[in-house]
């Protein structure tokens, strides 16, 4: 994977609601030179039932075009060049947050620095192109959005979305597996998994689902 310059790119993000859904995982088997993708569900019955913090936090669809996801909380300074986890545990202290209360916003927070870097055009042919060309899929012959999505949801592409938004932040290298082992152990670490109801809302993130139980 060609290591790619930060990108700056805004866009509006889509923060749902998470339903209650019985715990999934998600995961893939083969190995692409790139690196790899994975998200998994943190069990929906406890973080649906935690309310969001009245007065503290705007939706992530507004904090994304005014600076990303960290950039909405007051009195809490983002670092440029903090790596996201480093970054939301910080922001997790300054807020006092719950170990649920933790969970939920950094699913929520997954999802708008995403955005924030890439936005939430669906329908651009250009930017389904775009990340195909940061996963590390080479764009020729992909002409179209249903070309594009049938190539990213191969089982054989893994990228790891938390790795994915501090690339797009900080030109943070794309993590390489060896195997499915190596991704599998990578991806299961704390924090570096997303709730899947949340997820599938948002089409760029949707088509990377794997599962990896």
């Amino acid at each position: 994977m060609t290591k790619a310059k930060p990108h700056s790119r805004s866009g509006s993000a889509t923060v749902p609601v998470i339903q209650k859904e019985l715990p999934v995982r998600i995961m893939t088997e083969a190995m692409l030179p790139s690196g790899g993708l994975a998200l998994s569900q943190h069990i929906a019955q406890e973080t649906s039932s935690v309310a969001s913090t009245p007065g503290v936090a705007t939706p992530a669809s507004e904090a994304s075009v005014a600076g990303g996801y960290f950039a909405q909380f007051e009195g809490f300074t983002p670092q440029v060049d903090a790596g996201f986890l480093n970054q939301f545990n910080k922001l997790a202290i300054h807020e006092n947050w719950s170990k649920r209360e933790k969970a939920r916003r950094r699913d929520e927070a997954i999802e708008a620095e995403f955005t924030h870097y890439f936005g939430t055009d669906y329908h651009d042919v250009a930017k389904w192109q775009e990340l195909c060309g940061l996963v590390g899929l080479q764009a020729e012959g992909l002409s179209s959005i249903t070309k594009c999505k049938k190539s990213l949801s191969a089982r054989k592409v893994m990228v790891n979305l938390v790795n994915l938004v501090d690339h797009l932040k900080n030109g943070t290298p794309l993590k390489k597996f060896k195997n499915f082992w190596e991704f599998q152990q990578y991806t299961l670490k704390p924090g570096r998994c997303m709730n899947r109801s949340l997820a599938k809302k948002n089409a760029f993130v949707n088509v990377l689902l794997r599962h990896v139980a």
